[in-house]
C-alpha cells in the first residue's frame, strides 16, 4: 500500500519486473500448394520502429523498462497516452501491484489504448524523468501526454483492478477531450489536482481535490483516491487539524480497498502531530479511534479486495495505533496475525521474486515480536536466490543488526553496499554505519557516513529532504569524530 505514507510511519513498514518473455507464437501452419491464400494466416502486424522493444512481464500488458524517451516516442506515434509505474525495487506495494494487479486479464485491452513504462526510480537513467513526474510516495501511476509531457491523471499507492482501470479511464478520458468533448468539471479539476501536487502546490491541489469531490457524483469510481489525494494535501502542507477532520467527516465515502488504509495512514500522522499540543489531542485521539474502527472492519473483511500486502499494511497501522493508545496485548495480537499472513503468503510465492515482496514487512513485524532470529534462514535462502538484488542482503542486515547480532550483519551490508545504486545506496551506507558503531568501531563508521554524503550528493535530486538528509550526514560524521 502506500506508499503516501507519513515518514515518521515510514520507518515502521517500509513482481518485481520478472524475465521478458517473448510473445506466443501461432503454432507452424501446413505448407503447401493446397493451402490457399485464404487459409494462410495473416502476417501478424510489425510494430512500429519506435515500439519495438516492449516485452510482456507474465501478463497481458507489454512494458518498456527503464526507458523513458522511447517509451514516450512509442506513445506519441501511436496517438496513445503513456502509463508510468514509478517503482523501486526495495517498495513492497511495488513489488505486489506488479505481482497481482499488473497481471489481471481484464487489463488486456488497455495493451493498445496505452503505452506502458516501468522506471525504477533509483536508477540514474531514470533521474531526468523522476524529476518531472515525482513520486509522492512508491508506487506512484501516473498517466501522460506524450506531445507535451503534461499530467493527465497520477494515482499514488496500491489499487484494485477497478481502481486502476478507473484512473486509466480518466487519463484517456483527459487526453482524449476536445473544445467540443471537453471533460466534466470534477474530471477537470481531479486532472488540475494532480498537476498542482506533483508540482508541490499543496495548497493549490487541496483546492482543485476539494473542487472535484464537490462537483463528481456520489459513486465517482474515483472518490476514494481523490479522498487519499486530498487527505495527503493537507498533510503535506501542515494543516494537521484539517487532515484530522477530513478523516472523520468522510471516511464513509471510502471504498473498502487498500485506499481506506493508505488515507487512514495519513489521518495518523496528523493525529501523531495533533496529540503533542493539550488542545489537539482530543481530536487526535478521535482520528484514533476512528482508525481503529474502520481498520478492524476491513482486515476482517475477507471478501474485500485487498491483497496480502494490502492486509498486511492494515494490521501494522492497526498495531502501531494500539500502541499509542497503551493497548500492548492488543497491539502484539495483530503482529502475530500479521506475521502468520506474511509467512503463508512467502511460503506460497511461486517465484523468490514474489516471495522477496514480503522481505520487509516480515523482518519489520518479526523484529517487533522480538524474534528477528527466527527470520535470518528465511532471508539468507531469500539473497542466495537472488544475488543481483540488493534488498535481501540488506533486509537481512537489518534484521541481524535489531537482533544484536552485528557481527553478522557484517558481510550482509557489504553485499548490499556492493549491489545498491542510487538512492538507496545511501540508506544501505547508512545501516552499515549504525552496525559499525554498534561493534564499536567508530573510525569505519564515520567512513560509512562519509560515503553516504559522497550517495546523496551524486545520486539524488536536489530537494529540501534531501538537503535535510545530507545535513543530518555531516552532523552525525562530525560527532563521530573529525570534520564531514
Amino acid at each position: 500500500m502506500l506508499r503516501a505514507r507519513p515518514r515518521h510511519l515510514a520507518s515502521l513498514i517500509a513482481l518485481a519486473l520478472a524475465s521478458a518473455s517473448a510473445c506466443t507464437r501461432e503454432p507452424p501452419t501446413p505448407t503447401g500448394t493446397e493451402q490457399t491464400a485464404r487459409e494462410r494466416p495473416a502476417a501478424a502486424p510489425q510494430p512500429a520502429p519506435a515500439c519495438q522493444g516492449a516485452e510482456r512481464e507474465g501478463g497481458k500488458l507489454r512494458w518498456f523498462v527503464d526507458d523513458y524517451d522511447k517509451a514516450r516516442a512509442c506513445a506519441g506515434e501511436k496517438g496513445v497516452p503513456l502509463v508510468i509505474d514509478m517503482w523501486a525495487p526495495w517498495c513492497h506495494t511495488c513489488l505486489s501491484m506488479k505481482a497481482t494487479v499488473f497481471l489481471e486479464d481484464r487489463l488486456a485491452e488497455h495493451d493498445r489504448r496505452f503505452v506502458f513504462l516501468a522506471l525504477d526510480t533509483d536508477r540514474e537513467v531514470n533521474a531526468a524523468a523522476v524529476k518531472k513526474f515525482p513520486p509522492a510516495a512508491w508506487p506512484t501511476f501516473f498517466v501522460v501526454a506524450p506531445a507535451d509531457e503534461s499530467i493527465l491523471a497520477r494515482f499514488v499507492g496500491a489499487a484494485t483492478i477497478d481502481q486502476l482501470i478507473a484512473f486509466l479511464t480518466d487519463g484517456e478520458r483527459a487526453f482524449r477531450a476536445t473544445a467540443t468533448d471537453p471533460l466534466a468539471p470534477h474530471e477537470a479539476a481531479a486532472r488540475d489536482g494532480d498537476r498542482l501536487a506533483s508540482a508541490g502546490d499543496h495548497l493549490g491541489a487541496d483546492a482543485a481535490y476539494t473542487a472535484a469531490l464537490a462537483a463528481a457524483p456520489a459513486d465517482w469510481a474515483r472518490r476514494s483516491d481523490l479522498l487519499g489525494a486530498l487527505i495527503s494535501a493537507k498533510a503535506r502542507r501542515g494543516a494537521h487539524a484539517e487532515c484530522a477532520a477530513t478523516a472523520l467527516e468522510r471516511d464513509g465515502e471510502l471504498a473498502r480497498a487498500a485506499s481506506q488504509t493508505d488515507f487512514f495512514g495519513v489521518a495518523l500522522g496528523c493525529a501523531e502531530a495533533l496529540a503533542r499540543a493539550e488542545a489537539t489531542a482530543p481530536q487526535a485521539a478521535a482520528v484514533r479511534e476512528r482508525a481503529l474502527l474502520r481498520l478492524r472492519a476491513l482486515i476482517d473483511d475477507q471478501a474485500a479486495p485487498l491483497s496480502v500486502d494490502d492486509r498486511s499494511d492494515a494490521l501494522m497501522y492497526l498495531r502501531t495505533t494500539l500502541d499509542q493508545l497503551g493497548r500492548a496485548d492488543e497491539a502484539r495480537a495483530a503482529a502475530e496475525r500479521q506475521r502468520a499472513l506474511l509467512d503463508a503468503a512467502a511460503a506460497a510465492a511461486p517465484t523468490p521474486m514474489a516471495a522477496m515482496t514480503y522481505n520487509w514487512p516480515r523482518a519489520e513485524v518479526y523484529t517487533y515480536l522480538k524474534i528477528g532470529g527466527e527470520l535470518v534462514a528465511d532471508l539468507e535462502r531469500s539473497a542466495a536466490a537472488l544475488p543481483r538484488e540488493y534488498d535481501p542482503p540488506h533486509r537481512l542486515a537489518w534484521t541481524l543488526l535489531k537482533a544484536d547480532r552485528p557481527r553478522e550483519a557484517l558481510p550482509w551490508i557489504a553485499k548490499a553496499e556492493a549491489l545498491a545504486y542510487g538512492p538507496r545506496k545511501a540508506r544501505v551506507l547508512a545501516l552499515a554505519a549504525d552496525i559499525h558503531e554498534a561493534l564499536g568501531d567508530r573510525e569505519e563508521a564515520r567512513r560509512c557516513v562519509l560515503r553516504q554524503i559522497d550517495a546523496l550528493q551524486n545520486s539524488a535530486s536536489p530537494s529540501p529532504a534531501n538537503d535535510a538528509a545530507i545535513q543530518g550526514a555531516q552532523d552525525r560524521a562530525a560527532a563521530l569524530g573529525g570534520p564531514a
